[in-house]
């Protein structure tokens, strides 16, 4: 065999490597696998418990322990020592291996404060999903202000939940729309539909004040609806402003060339490609879309796939403000601190 049909060989494998890697990787953004953590318990008291340091128990903020139905709250760490470390918790847990939570409610129940009582006719925090029209079951009657929230990828209606609080303290009703059941979930067209549709129905019955609140990819949905229909303001909680962008820091972050990056952006949005990375269609919701919503960025300078200089061009745009946090991995700013996370969106609530 020739010189020249081995290089030509080798060329034609790399290519089918670095394609194989950016399949892989556009698979991961689209279809994520929720990530789970455990913490190990070494001794705890009724207020304090000793945990083996983990790159999960030693985020600063706020979380749960779960297990076999018992659930707990986790707070500040107060020490380190030897590959251990302390936290305030609301009791003691028992030794051993407990889940490590850090989306804190299982589901709307659980989660603190009431709708308004004057919203009559209205299911609190009605979830909207299946057909993206104003059919009867997606018609939350309301008053004030109403807000539309939208989870990401890959975790699902209870990725939004710590969200809602603030809002009950605040008199205003709350939706959650669920797109698991989408083909691409929040980044499927007809997530863009849902909101709308959902923003539609309660104008109709009588919101004076519509606000989205989007997590992730859901943020970047919420975005595309604001272009489309009338909101009165928009949150984005680690907004996926780009999906070139963010495969790039998915990559930058998995160290691996830059270029991968590149080429899973093309497989996730090119028609034929897409299906290398598990897509029947492409993404067509690839970039924020600019209105004249007014606009809050909470966001963080640990997430990779949130580019500074991509919340930076958003700022630099008249209505939109930004709030960034320090440590907290991709969606987990209102763990990192709670009180700050909660009052951004009350400051921001004001301003509408």
């Amino acid at each position: 065999m020739t010189g020249g049909r081995i290089a030509a060989l080798g060329t034609a494998a790399g290519a089918v490597g670095t394609l194989g890697l950016g399949a892989f990787v556009a698979r991961r953004l689209l279809f994520p696998t929720p990530y789970t953590a455990t913490a190990t318990v070494r001794h705890a008291t009724e207020t304090e418990t000793e945990f083996v340091a983990t790159r999960d128990t030693r985020l600063p903020g706020t979380y749960r322990l779960t297990r076999d139905g018992v659930g707990l709250g986790v707070h500040e760490v107060t020490g380190t020592r030897d590959g251990t470390l302390r936290r305030r918790t609301d009791s003691a847990p028992a030794a051993g291996e407990w889940g490590w939570d850090a989306l804190l409610y299982d589901d709307l129940a659980d989660v603190p404060g009431d709708e308004p009582a004057d919203a009559p006719g209205h299911e609190p925090a009605d979830v909207a999903g299946g057909d993206p029209t104003d059919a009867p079951g997606h018609e939350p009657a309301t008053a004030g202000t109403h807000v539309v929230h939208v989870h990401g990828q890959s975790l699902g209606p209870r990725q939004v939940l710590r969200g809602i609080p603030v809002w009950r303290a605040l008199g205003a009703t709350s939706e959650v729309v669920d797109t698991t059941d989408l083909p691409l979930r929040s980044l499927d067209p007809g997530a863009v539909d849902r909101i709308v549709a959902a923003v539609r129905a309660a104008r109709r019955h009588g919101a004076t004040r519509v606000v989205l609140q989007g997590w992730s990819a859901g943020a970047l949905a919420c975005s595309v609806a604001a272009s489309r229909v009338e909101v009165d303001g928009l949150v984005g909680i680690a907004p996926l402003l780009s999906v070139s962008s963010a495969l790039r820091g998915a990559v930058s972050g998995a160290h691996l060339p830059a270029f991968v990056g590149t080429v899973a952006a093309r497989i996730a949005t090119t028609g034929v490609l897409s299906r290398l990375a598990g897509a029947a269609a492409p993404v067509q919701t690839t970039a924020w879309q600019a209105s004249a919503t007014p606009t809050l960025l909470v966001h963080s300078a640990a997430d990779a796939l949130v580019a500074e200089a991509d919340v930076a061009a958003q700022t630099a745009r008249p209505g939109t403000r930004a709030v960034a946090f320090r440590t907290a991995p991709h969606t987990l700013e209102w763990n990192e601190d709670p009180e700050r996370w909660e009052g951004a969106v009350r400051d921001f609530a004001a301003t509408l």
